[in-house]
């Protein structure tokens, strides 16, 4: 990849920042000017990156691609993120809505953007092959893969609280009923799938490398990179163990569903090589 690319990452996470700010000044009536620091930069930077992997190796272009891309940063840098801690009390109803307002307007806006700043507007979407699969193997595998989820997310949280008891001073007093805490995350499971289904079907590169860029996306979009900046709703202890035990458990589900949910491709003179 050429140097002008890395400056269009920069670019890109530079929107990203910029986009914040906006939002603040349009909804909050307030100046975040001096909000914005090295750690924010860093996390706009990292999630940047990843999308940028989706965005060049995708066989979507124009609109199509736009829609992909806002779904993938939406739900798994957004809304999944939002829903774990509104029910863990970390923000209340008020604070999650503004903040799934926050993501929609910033998404919303930056997905049509990014891909022009990457060149991908342009062109036509091409037709990946695949090997064909039943309807009745895609529910199950689906139902596996969220099922999956809950076991990853059951067992991080079992090995976080016995490795760091602090974390649960933080939780005392917040914690949701157990049914509330376990139900939900069938859904947000579901959201997993549908992200990596979506990724599997569009990326024009060899199952593993498919594997890597999913597991990375649940990582660093859905868990490392939001917790980097300083949060007045988490104290910096928590935002680091939480991002060492999402990143590990997000990374290692989303590589384990994309060989469960993954199809052979056809046409595989297509692949491209990640450079």
């Amino acid at each position: 990849m050429k140097l002008n690319y890395y400056i269009k990452l920069l670019l890109a996470s530079i929107i990203i920042l910029v986009l914040y700010l906006v939002f603040d000044a349009l909804f909050l009536s307030r100046n975040s000017l001096g909000s914005i620091n090295l750690w924010g930069v860093v996390s706009a930077i990292l999630i940047v990156i990843l999308l940028g992997l989706y965005v060049s190796y995708s066989s979507l272009r124009g609109l199509k691609l736009v829609l992909s891309v806002f779904f993938i940063y939406y739900i798994i840098g957004h809304f999944n993120l939002l829903i774990e801690a509104y029910i863990f009390n970390v923000t209340d109803r008020a604070e999650t809505t503004k903040e799934m307002f926050q993501g929609l307007f910033i998404v919303a806006i930056f997905a049509p953007l990014f891909v022009l700043v990457l060149n991908k507007w342009e062109g036509s979407s091409e037709s990946l092959r695949f090997k064909g699969r039943s309807v009745f193997s895609w529910i199950w595998r689906s139902v596996l893969g969220i099922f999956i989820y809950l076991i990853f997310y059951i067992g991080a949280g079992m090995i976080l609280q016995a490795t760091y008891p602090d974390l649960m001073s933080f939780y005392e007093g917040k914690l949701p009923a157990a049914d509330v805490m376990i139900l939900t995350q069938f859904p947000r499971g579901l959201l997993f799938v549908l992200v990596a289904i979506l990724m599997l079907r569009t990326l024009k590169l060899p199952q593993f490398k498919k594997a890597l860029i999913i597991g990375l996306v649940f990582s660093v979009i859905g868990g490392i990179a939001p917790l980097i900046p300083p949060s007045e709703f988490m104290p910096a202890n928590i935002r680091l163990v939480h991002g060492i035990e999402v990143g590990i458990s997000n990374f290692l589900y989303g590589m384990t569903l994309a060989y469960l949910l993954g199809q052979e491709l056809l046409n595989k003179s297509d692949h491209a090589p990640i450079e």
